[in-house]
């Protein structure tokens, strides 16, 4: 089960091993933005890449460029892109997200803790991919990194770009979507609100 994780898609357990902390943090960051959705783009010839050789062979080797993948081939791709940035403060990371022109996307930032995070990724791929799942504290990073730097981001990319995104449970009408969440049991209604952002509103106000 943990080898269909969306790390599995990115690194394999090889390379896991060999990158240092903070380039695994980098890795999983990056598997976000590929499973909400995101394709990559290459870096532009010969700069030099955002993340430093001495994080991990892997990590120093991303672009941090993503696109939409309607746009992709797109002859000015490059323009409509989001770029992940990065800002450090000590032993906390500010990933923000840019898009291709440079503009910041509002409210797309997530603070994390370098030493916090690389506890949660210390073991090996398979250990970690399951820990996606089912340790709480990494469960909450992935989903704030997805919630806050992804998904944000690529509605903004399609709608400025002309591309319909295909419809999510969450793009419903609300009352749709709260009828089917009033015909689950308590359970599940619980369980679905931790998923995201987007689901707990709905939840909370399901419970009302």
């Amino acid at each position: 089960m943990a080898k269909v994780s969306p790390l599995h898609k990115v690194i394999d357990a090889g390379r896991w091993d060999a990158e240092r902390p903070v380039g695994r943090l980098f890795v999983v960051v990056h598997a976000t933005f590929l499973d909400a959705g995101f394709v990559p783009l290459p870096r532009p010839y010969r700069k030099r890449g955002p993340v430093p050789r001495s994080a991990g062979s892997t990590a120093s080797a991303l672009s941090l460029r993503y696109t939409a993948p309607e746009l992709r081939d797109r002859r000015y791709a490059a323009q409509a892109s989001v770029v992940l940035r990065q800002q450090v403060y000590g032993r906390k990371i500010i990933f923000f997200v840019q898009r291709g022109d440079g503009r910041p996307v509002a409210s797309s930032c997530v603070l994390v803790d370098t030493l916090d995070a690389g506890a949660l990724l210390s073991g090996g791929l398979d250990a970690t991919a399951r820990a996606l799942r089912r340790d709480a504290r990494l469960a909450a990073l992935w989903r704030g990194l997805w919630d806050a730097l992804c998904r944000r981001p690529l509605v903004d990319l399609c709608r400025g770009n002309g591309v319909t995104m295909e419809p999510t449970f969450v793009s419903l009408p609300v009352d749709v979507v709260l009828t089917i969440l009033g015909v689950w049991e308590g359970v599940d209604v619980a369980r679905v609100g931790g998923t995201c952002a987007a689901l707990r509103r709905l939840v909370a106000e399901h419970d009302r």
